[in-house]
């Protein structure tokens, strides 16, 4: 892993880590050079207490079998992603105004392969701060589910804003076609 010198920073907004001879340009630290991938998440992420966290619905295609709880402990849907459910809800830091947000949790009895890949995203995130990346707000790892907290994007996945009403993107005219 390189470390860069940064004793010549001068900046009052903190250097950027750069690659020898290329000023400007960021580096990337790859999660999976860490041995224990707490300790990337603890560099490039901060914990945030479940008790600032409020799950308000599932966000994907349909909501049929929700049910609002917010019990952390309890099943919410059958929906999931790659790695468990993917919520909307609200984060109030102290000091701090109330936010939308998406919540992605590890689902129960994942293996530790899942868990280190789960928490490789969000370090993989929290390295990046560019108004056109979704924002890391944090991590829940204290408590269950793990979580990843993420900036809320209205309009949904890209992948699914782009196809919807753009055949170009191999989408439909509707957002919910069934073709």
């Amino acid at each position: 892993m390189y470390i860069p010198d940064v004793t010549n920073c001068h900046s009052p907004a903190g250097c950027p880590a750069h690659f020898p001879g290329s000023p400007g340009m960021k580096i990337y630290i790859d999660p999976f050079t860490y041995e224990d991938p707490n300790e990337a998440v603890r560099e490039f992420a901060k914990e945030i207490d479940v008790s600032c966290v409020k799950i308000e619905e599932v966000i994907g295609a349909g909501h049929h079998g929700y049910q609002k709880n917010h019990d952390f402990n309890a099943v919410f849907s059958s929906f999931t992603g790659e790695f468990g459910e993917v919520y909307k809800g609200r984060l109030k830091l102290p000091g701090k105004r109330e936010l939308y947000v998406a919540i992605k949790t590890l689902k129960a009895g994942y293996s530790e392969k899942q868990r280190r890949d789960f928490l490789s995203e969000a370090s993989i995130m929290g390295q990046f701060d560019h108004p056109n990346i979704i924002r890391l707000e944090g991590v829940v790892t204290k408590s269950r589910p793990v979580m990843i907290i993420t900036e809320f994007m209205e309009n949904g996945a890209l992948d699914s804003f782009l196809r919807v009403g753009d055949p170009s993107f191999g989408g439909t005219d509707t957002p919910h076609s069934d073709s």
